[in-house]
């Protein structure tokens, strides 16, 4: 793990979290403080902020608000089917795992979870996850890899990470989607603290990770990784090599 620490450390100096980009919606349900212009600081004003107004309404706006408005994920409807994924999702919660049908909408329903406790939670997003199990891979001992959730990057889409891995031949596999998400909490929430400091929110370390991956993470697996296709007399043969 330390390895993986350094790693992540070193990812942290050389990206900034101030350079953290994601569009914020002018109809935000709560009222954000003019000081807080950028993307960046408004962002963290509403993590921080959102928790009262989201565990007080039972009408779920402001769950959809989080899922559709500000995540962007205008897929997920508003509809009797997704009113009851968001209830059976805040209890399975409290309870520590999920079930198959909530860790399907992950992306959308952890958001909801990382504003009812910041302290607690984080996004499982594509883009962090696809991070994450880079520097997993790469960077620690653990066979343990997150199921990663569809994105819309098409830089991530080059380069599917589950295939790069096959390659390598080296063993590995998924945790299942009953203990994933917390799993994931658990170690961003380290994470944060171990590079930001005692006390740091999961979030920072979430957003570090999301923020890299269509940049530097495929970068450096533009870097690292390579295949060659051997013909020969009868076949072709591929080969390929992981530095």
């Amino acid at each position: 793990m330390s390895n993986l620490i350094d790693a992540l450390k070193k990812i942290a100096k050389e990206s900034p979290l101030n350079q953290y980009e994601w569009g914020f919606p002018t109809d935000c349900p709560i009222d954000i403080p003019a000081e807080y212009k950028d993307s960046y600081l408004q962002n963290i004003y509403l993590k921080d902020n959102f928790r009262e107004k989201i565990l007080g309404d039972d009408s779920l706006d402001s769950h959809y608000w989080a899922i559709q408005n500000w995540g962007g994920i205008g897929s997920f409807r508003r509809n009797e089917r997704n009113d009851l994924r968001i209830k059976k999702f805040l209890d399975e919660l409290n309870k520590g795992t999920l079930t198959r049908n909530s860790f399907e909408c992950i992306s959308s329903l952890s958001k909801v979870a990382s504003f009812i406790n910041p302290d607690e939670y984080a996004i499982y997003d594509s883009r962090a996850i696809y991070t994450l199990n880079w520097l997993l891979f790469n960077h620690s001992e653990s066979s343990k890899l997150f199921r990663q959730p569809i994105g819309r990057s098409a830089n991530l889409s080059k380069y599917d990470m589950e295939t790069i891995f096959n390659l390598t031949k080296r063993e590995f596999n998924f945790l299942s989607h009953k203990e994933a998400f917390h799993s994931y909490c658990g170690l961003v929430k380290h994470f944060a603290c171990e590079i930001y400091g005692p006390g740091s929110k999961p979030y920072l370390a979430e957003m570090l990770l999301f923020m890299v991956a269509p940049t530097r993470i495929i970068k450096e697996i533009e870097d690292t990784v390579s295949l060659t296709i051997t013909k020969t007399h009868n076949a072709t043969t591929h080969k390929e090599a992981v530095q």
